[in-house]
């Protein structure tokens, strides 16, 4: 029997929506996994899940950063290198650019080690080009790492360009376009079926076309472009309902811009859900995402719900063909949004068969096992490589 690739995995948390990836790869009879990761963030998105089941795991002693400067939350674990060496990965799949003060601890052992790295990452965000001394040190370190690493595992396409404009050799780079467990979804949405009268009663979307919107609320995620959008749509469909579905430190200001909307009696926030999402899903007609976030695409075209993005996490090139599931459009432009939703709410025909388009592009391009391939094929090539030196 070949011996098993022992593989460790660095990560700030392993969050409720990370959890079913690494429970896939946990379960592969070819690996030995462990996720190494850090304690808690509270009051951010940056938490763990609350039940880990079935992944080896071990959360380390964290020292907590929070980044003031539009960067993520970074977490020093002091211990990791020694949590490394106990363990002697023969490849460690390391967590990219949200990670680096942990990463700076990776490469340290891999380096002392000789073990290959996958440096697991977006590449680069559309249009971030942030200034300043602390973000270019930050360019600098990633770009060392990105250099140094085995393998090259991107969320999107748009990744791999990135890896091509920076002038790494292609076998290197690899794709594994960011999806949820998308076999979960129909299950779920089988289990939702009884809820979504009711659910819709309680919230008066009786005879409403629902825009939504599912993801944390945050200052980045230009909300205030989604209500203008929808004050647009409201007057030419004034059936029309804008359905919020996420928590965050930004909504209580999201809030104060909706109360002054001239649509506010048709915008809901409902705050944070997890158990039981797939029934909000199920009350919307078409998700609206007014920039970033990236896996609430593969989550609502796994619903059968088109989607309307700007710019999100790379994915929504992979997954969004425009016309096709969804429509892509310029972000900070409210007018096109709204034009876009429009396009829908307005023709039932083109709606219902983007909603069975949406299905399709999970169903036969990108799902969680075309996602699990693609990390499998990165880790064994910077396992091969290892064992050829």
């Amino acid at each position: 029997m070949p011996r098993r690739t022992r593989v460790a995995v660095t990560y700030r948390v392993i969050w409720h929506w990370r959890l079913p990836i690494f429970q896939r790869l946990a379960a592969d009879p070819a690996y030995e996994m462990c996720v190494f990761h850090g304690a808690d963030f509270p009051g951010t998105k940056t938490v763990n899940a609350k039940r880990i089941e079935g992944v080896p795991h071990r959360q380390l002693f964290t020292l907590r950063f929070l980044s003031r400067m539009g960067l993520p939350e970074w977490p020093l674990c002091p211990t990791l290198i020694w949590r490394l060496w106990r363990f002697r990965p023969d490849v460690i799949l390391a967590e990219g650019n949200s990670n680096l003060v942990n990463n700076i601890l990776t490469f340290c052992y891999a380096t002392l080690t000789r073990t290959p790295v996958v440096f697991w990452t977006l590449g680069e965000l559309k249009g971030e080009q942030k200034q300043g001394i602390v973000n270019r040190v930050y360019r600098r370190v990633t770009r060392w790492m990105e250099q140094h690493s085995a393998a090259l595992l991107g969320y999107s396409s748009r990744a791999l360009d990135y890896f091509q404009r920076n002038g790494y050799p292609t076998e290197k780079q690899f794709r594994a376009v960011n999806v949820v467990d998308t076999d979960a979804i129909p299950p779920r949405v089988a289990a939702a079926a009884d809820q979504v009268g009711p659910l819709r009663t309680s919230l008066k979307l009786d005879d409403k076309q629902v825009v939504l919107f599912v993801g944390a609320i945050i200052p980045q995620k230009r909300m205030e472009d989604l209500v203008d959008a929808f004050e647009i749509v409201r007057r030419a469909q004034p059936n029309s309902h804008l359905l919020i579905v996420g928590d965050g430190p930004y909504l209580p200001t999201l809030r104060e811009y909706i109360a002054k909307s001239e649509a506010r009696a048709d915008v809901s926030t409902v705050g944070k859900v997890v158990e039981g999402v797939s029934a909000y899903f199920l009350l919307g007609d078409v998700l609206v995402l007014p920039h970033l976030g990236g896996l609430a695409i593969s989550e609502a075209l796994a619903h059968g719900i088109p989607v309307i993005a700007t710019n999100a996490d790379g994915c929504e090139e992979d997954l969004i063909v425009d016309g096709y599931d969804g429509y892509l459009v310029p972000v900070g432009q409210p007018t096109a949004l709204a034009d876009r939703i429009l396009s829908l709410l307005s023709d039932p025909q083109l709606l219902a068969e983007m909603k069975t388009n949406a299905l399709q592009m999970i169903a036969e391009r990108h799902n969680v096992h075309t996602y699990l391939g693609g990390i499998k094929d990165a880790i064994d090539y910077a396992a091969k490589k290892n064992a050829s030196h």
